[in-house]
C-alpha cells in the first residue's frame, strides 16, 4: 500500500511550487515508492541548496559549493537556529540562490575569499538588506573555531561550560555530515581536528567553551587516540567516541546516540558532499538526524534506524532525501536493501507487470523477525477469504525468492497459510505466524504468471481480531 501523510503531501506540494520558482529543480512525492519518501533536488548542487531551505527570512550561511569543510560546521550552526546553508561558486552567487537569499534577515559568509570571492559579498551588499558578515580563518580548522566563537557566547565566570562539543575530522566529510545534524539538535558546536592532533585555534576555542562533555565522531583512523588523550585536558567530563564499520554505520550510530525518535529523518548521499551540506542544516532545523546512503541502496541497518526513529510518529513520519537520481537512484528511493557483494541483481515484484489480484494492500514494507524488508508485497489474510496477486513473468525468469511472515508489531496472534503458484500450479506453501517467517526459493522456469496467495483459517475468526493478519512477502523478487 502506498501511503502519503497529510504533512508529507503538503511538503511535496510546496517543493513543486518552489521548483517552479528557482528553475531546473524537481521533487518526487511520497507516492513514488512503496514507503514514505520525499526526494528534493535541483538541476545542480546550488539549486538543491536553495530548494532545501524552509524559511528564507532566517539567517543564511553562504559556503563554497566546491569544497566541504566550511559547510560542515555551518550546517551545525544553521540547524540549531533555524538558518539555511546556501552553496555558491567562488566568483558569483548562482541565480537559484539569489532568488532565495534576498529574503534573509542576516547573511554570514563562511570562509575566506579563496572559497567565497569578493564579488559574491559585493552582490550581497548591493542586493539585500541583510546584516552581512564574513567568518573565516587561516584554514578549515581555524574557520570552524571562528564560527563557533561567533555563534556561542563565552560561559560566564563560575558558570558551567557548554553541555557538549562534537568533534570530527576536517580531512573528510562523511562523519562530520552526520555530526552536523546531531550537534545542531543538542545545541553543540562542531569543531574539526586533524587525525593526529588538535590545531591551536581549536584548543583555544575548547578552552573558551569549557565543555562538560566531548563527543568524537569517527574511528581511530579519522581521529586518532592521541587526539582523545589531548581532549582529556580540555573537558571536565567524559569523552565518547562514536564510530561504525563504515560511514553509513557511523551515521546510524550517531543517530542512535543523539535521537530518541524523529518525526522527520533526512537522507543524503554518503558518496559525495554537495547535497548533504545543506541537508545537514535542514535535518537540524527539523530536530532529526542526517543519515547517509549509497546511490543504489540503503544498508539494512540504515533502514532499521529509520524505522526505529519514526515508529512513534506513524503516518505523520516523513523521510526527506536530498539529491537527484544520480545521487539517490530509484532503487535507493524505494529503500532497497544493499545486497552482499557478488549477489545477482534482483527484479522485485513492484518492478514487474501486475496482472490482477484481490489483495487490499499490494506494496508495503515491514520488519519481520528483526529483519527489515522494504520491497514487499502484502495482503490482508482475511479469515473469510483468500487474498492473492498475480504478476507476469513471461516465462523469462528462473527463481522466485521471498520471506513470508507477519510484521513484528502485529498483535492478532493469528497464523496464515501462504502459497506460491505458477500458471495456477502449486509450487510451494507454508504456514507463517509472528516471529515464525518462511523463506521461499522457488523454481519458476517457464512460468508465465506467478501468483502469491494468503489464507487464514475460518476457525481463527474472533471478535477481537477478525482480519488483522497482514502477511508480507519480504523482498519478493525474481531472478
Amino acid at each position: 500500500m502506498i501511503r502519503t501523510s497529510p504533512a508529507a503531501a503538503r511538503r511535496a506540494a510546496a517543493a513543486v511550487v518552489l521548483a517552479g520558482l528557482v528553475g531546473g529543480a524537481a521533487a518526487t512525492g511520497a507516492d513514488a515508492s512503496p514507503v514514505r519518501f520525499h526526494q528534493v533536488y535541483g538541476a545542480d548542487r546550488y539549486t538543491t541548496s536553495a530548494l532545501v531551505d524552509d524559511d528564507p527570512t532566517q539567517t543564511a550561511y553562504v559556503v563554497s559549493g566546491t569544497n566541504y569543510p566550511d559547510g560542515l560546521t555551518a550546517g551545525a550552526v544553521a540547524g540549531r537556529s533555524g538558518g539555511n546553508v546556501y552553496l555558491t561558486e567562488r566568483g558569483a552567487l548562482p541565480p537559484a540562490v539569489r532568488e532565495r537569499i534576498v529574503y534573509a534577515s542576516k547573511i554570514v559568509v563562511v570562509g575566506g575569499e579563496a572559497s567565497v570571492g569578493a564579488d559574491v559579498t559585493t552582490w550581497l551588499q548591493q542586493n539585500t538588506r541583510a546584516a552581512l558578515s564574513r567568518v573565516s580563518g587561516v584554514d578549515r580548522f581555524d574557520t570552524a573555531a571562528a564560527l563557533s566563537a561567533a555563534s556561542y557566547p563565552t560561559p560566564a565566570a563560575g558558570a558551567p561550560g557548554v553541555q557538549n562539543v562534537v568533534i570530527a575530522t576536517g580531512h573528510d566529510y562523511p562523519d562530520a555530515l552526520a555530526a552536523s545534524a546531531a550537534a545542531a539538535h543538542v545545541q553543540s558546536p562542531l569543531l574539526l581536528v586533524r587525525a593526529d592532533g588538535i590545531p591551536a585555534s581549536v584548543v583555544t576555542e575548547l578552552q573558551r567553551l569549557r565543555p562538560r562533555a566531548i563527543t568524537v565522531v569517527g574511528g581511530a583512523d579519522r581521529v586518532g587516540d592521541t587526539v582523545l588523550t589531548q581532549l582529556q585536558g580540555l573537558t571536565s567530563g567524559p569523552i565518547t567516541r562514536i564510530a561504525g564499520t563504515d560511514r553509513y554505520d557511523t551515521a546510524n550510530r550517531v543517530s542512535a546516540a543523539f535521537f530518541r525518535d524523529a518525526e522527520q529523518v533526512t537522507l543524503a548521499s554518503g558518496e559525495t558532499f554537495a547535497d548533504a551540506l545543506a541537508a545537514g542544516a535542514a535535518a537540524g532545523r527539523h530536530a532529526g538526524p542526517l543519515l547517509l546512503t549509497a546511490s543504489t541502496c540503503l544498508t539494512e541497518q540504515t533502514n532499521l534506524e529509520i524505522e526505529r526513529l519514526q515508529a512513534p510518529h506513524g503516518e505523520d513520519a516523513e523521510l526527506d532525501a536530498i539529491g537527484g537520481p544520480s545521487r539517490i537512484s530509484a532503487e535507493a528511493a524505494k529503500r532497497t536493501n544493499c545486497q552482499p557483494p557478488g549477489t545477482a541483481r534482483k527484479t522485485y515484484l513492484d518492478d514487474l507487470t501486475y496482472v490482477q489480484g484481490s489483495g487490499r494492500y499490494r506494496y508495503d514494507h515491514a520488519t519481520i523477525a528483526g529483519r527489515f524488508y522494504p520491497r514487499s508485497t502484502a495482503f490482508d489474510a482475511d479469515p473469510r477469504n483468500s487474498d492473492y496477486g498475480t504478476w507476469s513473468l513471461g516465462g523469462k525468469r528462473s527463481r522466485f525468492t521471498a520471506v513470508a511472515g507477519i510484521a513484528d508489531g502485529n498483535t492478532s496472534g493469528l497464523s496464515s497459510t501462504v502459497a506460491v503458484y505458477g500458471d495456477e500450479k502449486l509450487l510451494a506453501s507454508g504456514v507463517v505466524a509472528k516471529g515464525a517467517p518462511v523463506a521461499f526459493d522457488v523454481d519458476v522456469r517457464g512460468v508465465d504468471n506467478l501468483k502469491v496467495v494468503t489464507t487464514t483459517p475460518n476457525a481463527a475468526l474472533s471478535p477481537s481480531a477478525p482480519d488483522l493478519n497482514r502477511v508480507y512477502f519480504g523482498d519478493a523478487a525474481v531472478s
